[in-house]
């Protein structure tokens, strides 16, 4: 493929560097419990939408960067990222808009350790406040909050996740699985959806396949969560090739990672991502004329 355009500033690819650090040492950090600098921050988007970035880990995270070595790509890891590790996080987001409140994945859940129901606390929120669970894929780090010993944790709330997604785990997966029974317990108010269905407060869900059949994005307004689309940030960014061995298919989760990059950039939108560092979220809204990133100008 021809060379992009421009896509992410050089300088924002070097700020994201920058303020993560190096990697050097994460892994010692995470293995000591150094505590979380930021376990959550908060957004005003515009006049009636803002966005409640919340760390569902305990202490700081990160990647080990073998992770990212696939059958071929060491050496390029290795020449990019010269620490051991890749900062990260794992992180759920509410948006509120006009009075109703939407959560957008459920960490790994009370019982592995998960601080999301806890740090909702902290800022006078409970999981009743929440009017609407969007889940962008079934892994358990997004999916493991959403039940406690059997129960649905967000006892009020509608559910909505990507029909793609539940025909891969449920339908023609293990019916009996964690995935299929964190949906059973929201029977009666789980809605499963297609591409084209509309969704409340205005969410618009856009397929984004490759880190699972049916990973999904959501966009409301200048909003685009991005789920797994990518687990190393600050060394993804630098090469967008470069996948984590969790992605099930590479070829479509690069050309996902591609794809949604560059939409963010030319839309100027406000991208959060549930494994990045620091406070989950990376404004795009910025001078697309002087962008350039490496990472997506090798075709």
């Amino acid at each position: 493929m021809h060379k992009l355009f421009s896509a992410i500033l050089m300088a924002t690819a070097a700020a994201a560097t920058v303020a993560c650090g190096n990697g050097k040492g994460e892994a010692e950090a995470e293995a000591e419990g150094t505590p979380l600098m930021m376990p959550f921050a908060r957004t005003n988007v515009d006049t009636t939408t803002s966005i409640l970035s919340i760390k569902d880990n305990e202490f700081e995270k990160a990647m080990p960067k073998k992770l990212f070595y696939g059958e071929a790509d060491s050496a390029q890891v290795e020449k990019l990222w010269p620490g051991d590790s890749v900062p990260s996080s794992i992180s759920c987001f509410v948006v509120e808009k006009d009075g109703k409140r939407a959560l957008f994945d459920t960490g790994n859940g009370k019982a592995k350790g998960g601080k999301l129901v806890e740090r909702l606390a902290m800022l006078g929120l409970s999981p009743d406040s929440i009017d609407y669970l969007f889940i962008t894929h079934f892994h358990a780090d997004h999916i493991g909050g959403m039940t406690y010993e059997g129960k649905p944790v967000f006892a009020r709330c509608e559910v909505y996740v990507p029909q793609a997604e539940y025909d891969h785990w449920v339908t023609n997966g293990d019916p009996k699985g964690s995935a299929a029974r964190a949906m059973a317990t929201y029977r009666g108010r789980l809605h499963r959806f297609g591409y084209a269905d509309r969704l409340p407060m205005g969410v618009v869900a856009m397929a984004a396949p490759g880190h699972t059949p049916g990973h999904t994005v959501y966009q409301i307004g200048r909003i685009i969560i991005v789920g797994d689309l990518y687990h190393g940030l600050s060394l993804q960014i630098q090469d967008s090739r470069l996948c984590a061995d969790y992605d099930m298919d590479r070829k479509q989760a690069i050309a996902s990672r591609d794809k949604f990059t560059v939409y963010a950039l030319k839309n100027g939108l406000l991208m959060a991502g549930m494994h990045f560092p620091r406070d989950g979220m990376m404004d795009f809204k910025i001078d697309t004329d002087r962008a350039t990133m490496p990472g997506l100008d090798h075709r």
